[in-house]
């Protein structure tokens, strides 16, 4: 059961994640924002999330492979984050300049 369960999360993360590839690509412009809880939704990490059982704790290591690959740059942005996202602020995602993607 643990493994359907496991399976389960896997497919869920691949849904997130795709819909994030396509709301960056349709964005259009070199920055854009998304909220925490949705590229944490993308990006599970196996650790829990401290601070809230509403949404997982972003794995920023695979985010951060993840975009690179495809052009972006990623870092938190908490001078955008309210003051209920203190422990999970936005994410910015920077179009990095041709030629500096880098692959792993």
């Amino acid at each position: 059961m643990q493994v359907s369960h496991g399976s389960s999360t896997q497919r869920e993360a691949q849904d997130w994640q795709s819909a994030l590839d396509r709301a960056l690509e349709a964005h259009g412009g070199e920055a854009a924002l998304a909220h925490y809880p949705h590229v944490a939704n993308a990006f599970p990490s196996n650790r829990p999330n401290p601070y809230t059982g509403e949404f997982p704790l972003l794995d920023y290591s695979g985010l951060k492979e993840w975009a690179t690959c495809r052009g972006w740059r990623v870092r938190p942005a908490p001078e955008r984050a309210s003051d209920g996202e203190k422990y999970n602020p936005p994410v910015r995602f920077t179009r990095l300049e041709d030629g500096s993607q880098r692959f792993h």
